[in-house]
């Protein structure tokens, strides 16, 4: 009976306990776990329990970053027309980027992932109106994430409006006309330097070089970047007291400058100052050899960058001048980066230069082929600031950067997308190479000046310092 009976009041006891140890968790306030202590080799401490609210109604939780398995960037480049030499020179540079970052950078760091790129492109045949069809078929119908520019400023006068239509970032590479970016676009962001800068530099360089060299031709091409290359011109002139004694422009697609040269020997000027494409300068330079018309200093913009220039005209480029954004020889890596105090990302230039000598098969970089290239690299990076693929962030990642690359410095205006950052030099042919000649800083060779005589180069003689 007396064991019954404890038997019993042992029942009520566990049911007892029981009921405690519901109430215990029922009761409890939220937020509040349990926490085992992990052992580890410092001395041990009472654990603190931190309470954790709860979200209120009026707060939200960010979505995890959405990360594709691939990022698509695409445009519009010109393998055909009036811009096929500095389009071509364009697209390897593009490729050479694509290279690095997807095997040697390892992908797009983004959402704790490393996602690949990939560039969609189509020839626009160096056509504006192409160009307008195509973009919208990349936004519309490729879905692509991201876009490069054209090659020209007339084409980037026609992208821009379409990438701005749809809030879609661009990342101009190939347009450098000032007014591109004074056009109130908000997605379009400008890697290099503006066009009123091209020959300011190459005045700036013969006032230096030469203080008697007072008289200057300008002779442009009637399109949007090299109406504001001789507008530049004629402003750094005005400021370097030089004379401007011949004042002309011509058709994007001339095909005789007969009229025009003969005009120009009569007032003999000391330089020639000459805004250009690839295929006008080629024929300027050729006509200027066969009517013999000579000056101290002959500069031209974009024609004398690319490597075709010299194998169309052999020993008569010897001694030419062109303004450049880059050239092979030009020092951007950390080192220099850490002496402007600013970060580095990308591949060195000599990183640049081998990995695209890969690619092209051997054949050199122009500032094309590497302003494209950064263009590629600097959208990277911009991702990877946003963490994001939506347009606006990556945009206002844009406004944050300002950094080096192996193109050289990049920062823009926030509010306008026009480059800031970026310097100009000069480069010259020399015994068949590119050299950089100007500023000094970054010269590789002295310069050859004066130019030698048309009839002197045919005879064989080089521009050797």
């Amino acid at each position: 009976m007396v064991e019954r009976s404890w038997l019993i009041l042992g029942g009520v006891i566990v049911v007892l306990l029981i009921l405690v140890g519901i109430g215990y968790y029922t009761t409890r306030p939220p937020g509040v776990t349990p926490t085992t202590p992990t052992p580890t080799g410092t001395p041990t401490q009472t654990p603190i329990e931190v309470k954790t609210p709860a979200p209120t109604p009026t707060e939200t939780i960010a979505p995890p970053v959405a990360v594709p398995d691939k990022i698509v960037i695409g445009l519009t480049i010109s393998l055909s027309g009036a811009y096929a030499a500095e389009g071509k020179m364009g697209l390897l540079g593009i490729q050479t980027a694509v290279k690095w970052v997807n095997e040697v950078y390892g992908g797009v760091r983004i959402g704790g992932k490393r996602v690949p790129i990939e560039v969609k492109y189509y020839d626009d045949e160096s056509k504006r109106d192409l160009v307008i069809s195509l973009y919208e078929r990349l936004i519309t119908v490729d879905k692509v994430h991201f876009l490069l520019g054209p090659y020209s400023s007339p084409l980037a006068f026609a992208a821009a409006p379409v990438a701005e239509k749809y809030g879609m970032v661009l990342v101009n590479w190939g347009g450098a006309s000032d007014l591109i970016n004074k056009q109130g676009y908000k997605y379009v962001v400008t890697t290099w330097s503006q066009a009123s800068r091209y020959h300011a530099t190459t005045l700036e360089f013969l006032a230096k070089i030469d203080p008697k060299a007072k008289r200057i031709a300008i002779l442009y091409a009637d399109d949007e970047f090299n109406r504001m290359v001789a507008e530049g011109a004629r402003s750094k002139a005005k400021e370097l007291g030089l004379t401007v004694v011949f004042d002309r422009s011509f058709p994007r697609d001339i095909k005789d400058f007969t009229p025009i040269l003969l005009e120009l020997k009569l007032v003999n000027p000391d330089a020639i100052i000459a805004g250009t494409h690839f295929a006008n300068g080629l024929l300027l330079s050729k006509q200027l050899a066969d009517l013999d018309i000579n000056a101290k200093l002959i500069a031209l913009t974009v024609a004398p960058s690319v490597p075709e220039y010299y194998k169309s005209l052999g020993v008569l480029a010897e001694g030419i001048i062109f303004p450049s954004h880059w050239e092979p020889g030009v020092r951007y890596d950390p080192e220099v980066a850490r002496k402007m105090n600013l970060p580095f990302f990308g591949p060195t230039s000599d990183e640049f230069y081998v990995l695209f000598l890969s690619v092209s098969g051997g054949l050199q970089p122009s500032y094309h082929s590497a302003s494209a290239a950064a263009a590629v690299i600097l959208l990277v990076k911009a991702i990877e600031v946003a963490q994001s693929l939506d347009q606006k962030a990556v945009r206002e990642a844009f406004n944050k950067l300002d950094i080096v690359t192996f193109f050289g410095r990049f920062k823009i205006d926030p509010e306008t997308g026009f480059q800031i950052g970026h310097s100009m030099i000069l480069g010259q042919w020399q015994d068949g190479v590119k050299v950089i000649v100007w500023p000094p800083e970054s010269a590789t060779s002295k310069p050859y000046y004066p130019l030698l005589t048309w009839e002197e180069k045919k005879a064989g003689r080089r521009a050797i310092p």
